[in-house]
């Protein structure tokens, strides 16, 4: 089968194993399920490292493990397609999935449903490889809808939680909208190109005019904004913050959001052919600012940084957006080290304070949790973009590019967005670590460090947060083989100069954020009570109404539509059909009683009547 084959199935191999102790009750296996994920990603990972170095010598690794569909013209397989955007995606995958199997031993240590989550873990880890692996657009869904079914099971673990299981219930919904249009474009590529094969259809793709190939990239971008969370399919995942944290960290991380920005990168030759690119970089650029805004004033510590992620996917779908394919996949490479690490990070702040997430009743951490608090400052500067984080050379690049190309209006909101980035990201440090304790501290007894099975996993990611930026160079002359970066040059002195410009704004919002949270020269009441600012204030405390004109319009509207439409076809068909028989059965009853007299006369009269029109029907034919 080859090692693309293992590297894919031996997470599964963890998900059956777990899933027949949950299935049948194995108590021994309850607690000793994490080592079938550990043993298994652990294999994963290093086979990854390995076909990441055989791919490094020019080596283009294909296989094929069973035919899956034979039908008329329709042919697809089961198999692997490992060129250096597949080796990179499943490097990034199993790296940060190995790690939260680590941390989530500590993290659901209490939890009951300990080996259930750990099979739905396994699961996950599964369908991303099956996604990233693919070698055509058959065996590309089924790995897209298996993360969404992985990822319904896992946002509504607690399930009998109300908001667990509507969080779990809205993204499943909303991804359905986005993979509606999504299988679509599946459809059209094998109406256009008689075939699903990656290397067939791209191949054929520029003798396709750029009017059918806008039409299936529409399409097939109408999935990646679903699946990526993108402006207007955003708001499923804020509230996916309702699942156990690990999974927070995986999904923002590797898998579930990361599917969208792969696959239109995967997908660059259909993309560059039609006219769909500008309208994708208007989706991130719109993405990335109003989340940045909206992350101002959230007060959940994991809301707060799901709205970072909104906001960095949102930077990606822009380097899509103005044809830097490579710059959008070197900044979720690097996004996919630190975003793990802060999540995991807020997963040991919400573990050290029994459970509470709001940042208003924190404070003062550092010193109680001193590994937990540099793992999370590193995430933060990464995520910042502040040298020589990792964050800052996958960040600035994006900016640059935007500029060079000469999306002016895009870099102009992408710079703003840095700004903003850091004043949300220094309010929660200083907030959270920093400054006076606003909680009970006979309640909070004890408040400590996690266990070394909780920190360990932070310790190796802040590593790659610090220096995968390093290796900038090398990640985009390793990527040139697999998807094109169309990015003009400029001269060494404007990209000094772009380079100040966003490093200098990003310095700015940490600035502001230690003047109003950390040294309190300025209360934040001055902007939330300000009646100039307030109306601004509550419009991003409410996340510009998103969830709520949703819930009017489609929501409450489908179902007052489908109401009416179901009181008019229940009251008028259903029961007209039913009180129409009723009726007409009457009437024909009363119509034959009027025959009825009991008077011989009348009798006689009707036979006469009945004898004649016989006779004359046989005398007319």
């Amino acid at each position: 089968m080859g090692v693309g084959f293992l590297i894919a199935v031996l997470p599964l191999v963890s998900f059956l194993l777990a899933g027949f102790g949950v299935l049948f009750g194995w108590k021994s296996f309850k607690r000793r399920s994490h080592y079938f994920g550990l043993v298994t990603v652990g294999t994963s990972l290093f086979l990854s490292f390995y076909v990441l170095f055989k791919v490094t010598k020019g080596v283009v690794l294909t296989e094929e493990w069973f035919n899956w569909v034979i039908s008329g013209g329709l042919s697809a397989s089961f198999g692997a397609y490992i060129d250096s955007l597949t080796a990179i995606m499943l490097v990034v995958v199993t790296f940060v999935s190995f790690f939260v199997h680590m941390y989530s031993i500590g993290y659901m240590h209490e939890d009951p449903g300990y080996d259930r989550f750990f099979a739905y873990l396994g699961l996950f880890t599964f369908s991303m490889l099956v996604l990233v692996l693919s070698p055509n657009f058959l065996q590309l869904f089924f790995g897209w809808e298996a993360v969404g079914l992985s990822s319904y099971l896992l946002i509504g673990f607690w399930f009998k939680r109300k908001r667990a299981a509507d969080a779990a219930i809205k993204a499943f919904i909303m991804n359905r909208i986005g993979d509606f249009l999504f299988i679509l474009g599946v459809v059209a590529v094998f109406w256009v190109f008689g075939s699903l094969d990656f290397h067939k259809v791209f191949s054929q793709a520029g003798a396709v005019s750029a009017a059918t190939l806008s039409l299936i990239s529409f399409l097939l971008l109408g999935g990646a904004v679903g699946k990526s969370a993108q402006f207007p399919l955003h708001t499923w995942l804020p509230d996916a913050m309702e699942g156990p944290t690990p999974i927070s960290a995986l999904i923002h991380a590797a898998t579930m959001v990361a599917a969208g920005v792969f696959m239109v990168a995967r997908c660059s030759p259909i993309f560059d052919g039609g006219y769909i690119l500008p309208i994708v970089g208007a989706i991130g650029v719109i993405t990335a600012f109003g989340a940045a805004t909206v992350g101002l004033t959230q007060f959940d510590i994991k809301r707060v940084l799901a709205y970072s992620t909104l906001s960095q996917l949102g930077y990606m779908f822009a380097a899509l957006g103005i044809g830097a394919y490579v710059y959008a996949m070197f900044h979720l490479f690097t996004h996919a080290f630190f975003k793990a690490l802060l999540f995991l990070g807020s997963g040991n702040v919400i573990h050290a304070m029994s459970g509470e997430q709001d940042i208003r009743k924190m404070g003062g951490l550092y010193k109680y949790m001193k590994i937990t608090a540099a793992c999370f400052i590193i995430g933060t500067l990464a995520l910042v973009g502040i040298p020589p984080f990792a964050g800052f050379f996958s960040k600035d690049k994006i900016i640059s590019a935007a500029y060079a190309n000469g999306h002016l209006v895009f870099w102009f909101f992408l710079v703003g967005g840095a700004l903003l980035t850091a004043l949300y990201m220094g309010r929660l440090v200083f907030m959270v670590f920093f400054g006076e304790e606003r909680f009970d501290t006979r309640e909070m007894k004890h408040l400590h460090e996690s266990p070394a099975v909780m920190t360990v996993p932070l310790i190796f990611l802040a590593v790659p947060s610090i220096f995968a930026g390093f290796l900038g160079g090398w990640f985009e002359e390793f990527l040139k083989s697999s998807i094109p970066n169309h990015v003009r040059e400029i001269s060494h002195s404007a990209e000094l100069l772009l380079i100040t410009i966003t490093v200098s704004l990003a310095l700015l919002g940490l600035l502001i954020a230690a003047v109003i949270y950390y040294w309190k020269k300025i209360s934040p009441e001055v902007f939330t009570e300000s009646p100039v600012l307030r109306p601004i204030y509550l419009l991003l405390y409410n996340k510009y109404y998103f969830d709520e004109i949703y819930n009017f319009v489609f929501v409450r509207g489908v179902a007052f539509g489908l109401g009416r439409i179901y009181a008019f076809f229940d009251k008028y068909v259903i029961d007209g059909i039913v009180n129409g028989v009723a009726y007409f059965t009457s009437w024909c009853g009363e119509v034959l009683r009027l025959t009825q007299t009991g008077v011989v006369n009348n009798y006689v009269a009707y036979f006469g009547i009945g004898v004649v029109t016989v006779i004359l029907l046989l005398l007319l034919v």
